[in-house]
C-alpha cells in the first residue's frame, strides 16, 4: 500500500474509533491485521501504541495521524502480532494464561510490597497507568515467560559459574561510589499548559532519536536531524558525576549500561533523555554474593529475550499474517 493510501486508511480508522468512543462501547472498528485467521482491530492497535509511548489512548491518534513512515507504523503493529502468535501457541500447548492466573499475579505484587489493593491502585494512577493497562502488561509477561519455558528451557537456565563470569564481564557497572561521564541527548517537555500534543510529540521524537542513534549517528547528528521538529533539543557531554547524584531515572539506566553503550529513551519529569556512558572512574567492587541474585536474574532475562526472539522467528515463518494497513 502506498503512503497516501496508508494515511487514508488510518484516517478512516480514526474516524471509526471516534464513533466507538462516542458510543461509549468497544466495537469491531476495523481490522488492521489477521494472524492465522484471528483479527487485530484498530482499537487494539491504538491501545498498544498508547502503552508503548506511555501516553493516553486519545493522544495515540497524534502518532497515527502524523507518522509518514509506513515502516514505523508496521513496527508499532509487531507487538500485537507477537501477542496473538504467543497466545495461539500456548493454546496448542494447553498452557493458556487465564484471568485467574493474572488475578493471582497482580495480587502477589501488591501483597509482596506490603500494600493494600487500594494503595496499589493509587500508586498505578500516580504513574499514569490504568488497572487494565497493568493487567495487560502482567498477562503479556506471563505469556512470554510461559512460551519460553515451554520451548527453550535449556537455553535460559543459568548456572552459578555462568553468573560469576557475567559478574566479571560487567564489574564496572557495580562499582560502589564510582563516578561516570555521560553524553546526553535531551528533548525537554514543553512548559506546563503548552498542550498535551506537544508532550506526545516529544515522546515520539525520543523514539525516533533512539532509532537514529542505533543506526550509527552521533548524538550531535541526531540533535541536528531532530531540531526542526524539536527546536529545544540539545546534545552535551557532562563532567564526571557520582551515579548516586544523577536523576533516579537516569541512575537506574546507567547501572545497566557498560561503557560505550547507549540507553533507550528515558523519561523524567523534565523531558526525554538518551544517554551514553563515556567513561567511569573510581569506586570499589562489592562482594559477588551481594549482587549474585540480581545478576542471575538479569542474565536469565537476557537469555529469555534471545530465546523469545528465536521463537517468534519460527512462529512467524509458520504463520499466515495478512497486514491490512
Amino acid at each position: 500500500m502506498n503512503p497516501g493510501k496508508l494515511l487514508q486508511a488510518l484516517a478512516f480508522l480514526l474516524f471509526l474509533a471516534a464513533l466507538a468512543s462516542t458510543a461509549g462501547a468497544r466495537i469491531v472498528d476495523g481490522v488492521v491485521a489477521v494472524v492465522n485467521d484471528e483479527p487485530i482491530t484498530f482499537s487494539e492497535f491504538r491501545e498498544s501504541v498508547a502503552e508503548t509511548l506511555r501516553i493516553p489512548e486519545g493522544d495515540a491518534d497524534i502518532y497515527l495521524r502524523e507518522e509518514k513512515d509506513r515502516r514505523r507504523v508496521l513496527t508499532a503493529l509487531e507487538p500485537l502480532i507477537d501477542s496473538v502468535l504467543v497466545r495461539q501457541e500456548l493454546k496448542k500447548l494447553d498452557m493458556p494464561v487465564t484471568d485467574k492466573n493474572v488475578d493471582r499475579s497482580v495480587e502477589s505484587v501488591w501483597r509482596t510490597n506490603n500494600m493494600t489493593e487500594a494503595d496499589f491502585l493509587a500508586a498505578l494512577a500516580a504513574e499514569g497507568i490504568s488497572q487494565e493497562m497493568y493487567r495487560r502488561q502482567i498477562r503479556w509477561q506471563m505469556e512470554r515467560g510461559a512460551v519460553v519455558r515451554a520451548m527453550k528451557i535449556k537455553e535460559i537456565t543459568v548456572t552459578e559459574e555462568e553468573t560469576k563470569a557475567y559478574f566479571q564481564e560487567n564489574a564496572e557497572r557495580f562499582l560502589v561510589g564510582a563516578e561516570v561521564r555521560l553524553e546526553t541527548l535531551f528533548l525537554p517537555f514543553p512548559p506546563e499548559g503548552a498542550g498535551t500534543d506537544n508532550s506526545v510529540r516529544i515522546r515520539i521524537a525520543a523514539q525516533r532519536a533512539s532509532e537514529i542513534v542505533r543506526s550509527g549517528a552521533t548524538f550531535t547528528e541526531a540533535s541536528s536531524l531532530l531540531s526542526s521538529a524539536v527546536p529545544e533539543v540539545t546534545a552535551f557531554t557532562s563532567g564526571f558525576v557520582k551515579t548516586e547524584d544523577l536523576l533516579p531515572e537516569i541512575g537506574r539506566e546507567v547501572r545497566l549500561l557498560r561503557t560505550g553503550e547507549v540507553s533507550p529513551p528515558i523519561f523524567s519529569e523534565g523531558g526525554a533523555h538518551l544517554i551514553k556512558v563515556l567513561e567511569r572512574r573510581g569506586g570499589t567492587l562489592p562482594e559477588f554474593s551481594g549482587v549474585q541474585a540480581t545478576l542471575k536474574a538479569e542474565l536469565f532475562d537476557r537469555r529469555s529475550e534471545k530465546a523469545f526472539s528465536d521463537i517468534m522467528v519460527d512462529l512467524k515463518k509458520a504463520a499466515t499474517i495478512d497486514i491490512r494497513l
